[in-house]
């Protein structure tokens, strides 16, 4: 927290957005009573996996090893994402980051990435909020959180189903590290359908990545 953030929880400490208790975004006795949480499984088909490991039947559709998405996208959970993708607020992404970090399965990552954001969208709002999670997830692991992707284009993809969302993110993203060996925990805030998830871990394969394993806050 900076120096500003400090002064500012001082002056005005933040409240849960359910109970107004003092001091967090929610306080855990409301989010556990108001979170609706999925179980592991393969982020393509939904199978259920023990730690959310992609599916035999969906590895050669996608590089991705497995997926870590702990909520449903409802309720609280829908609130505190769009008060972070559209707010940039730093306490929601502390608070959503610690809940993903409970989840995520110990495999010896190297690097923490993240998804990046379309360039007009990141230009108007000033900041990327899968980087913001990125970053503190990266202090909670203690790893370094490195931009490893470039997003050359992109096709608006509302209304499009998986096949027509895989097509617009063909080659749309450049790696701008060598990843060689490296096991990567690739950040994003929601997965719709994992196209884009799939394509920046194809990339990142491309690359050198060892092994590639995404994590979002939720899936629609």
């Amino acid at each position: 927290m900076s120096a500003i953030e400090r002064i500012i929880s001082i002056i005005t400490p933040e409240q849960c957005r359910l109970c107004n208790k003092q001091g967090c975004a929610v306080c855990d006795e409301c989010w556990v009573k108001n979170v609706s949480f999925r179980r592991p499984a393969c982020f393509w088909c939904n199978t259920l996996t023990p730690i959310g490991q992609t599916c035999t039947r969906c590895r050669y559709k996608t590089s991705v090893s497995g997926t870590t998405i702990p909520f449903r996208l409802q309720d609280i959970v829908k609130e505190s994402i769009y008060e972070l993708k559209y707010h940039g607020n730093r306490s929601m992404a502390k608070f959503l980051a610690q809940k993903m970090a409970a989840t995520i399965p110990q495999l010896d990552y190297d690097i923490i990435g993240f998804v990046p954001s379309v360039g007009k969208s990141q230009r108007k709002r000033g900041y990327n909020q899968a980087e913001m999670l990125a970053e503190e997830l990266a202090k909670l692991y203690n790893l370094p959180k490195k931009k490893l992707l470039l997003r050359t284009n992109h096709t608006d993809q509302i209304g499009l189903n998986r096949s027509e969302r895989l097509l617009s993110v063909q080659n749309n993203f450049i790696s701008r590290s060598n990843c060689y060996g490296k096991t990567i925990l690739l950040v994003d805030d929601v997965i719709t359908t994992g196209a884009t998830l799939s394509e920046c871990s194809n990339t990142l394969k491309q690359a050198g990545a060892k092994r590639v394993w995404g994590i979002a806050i939720a899936k629609k």
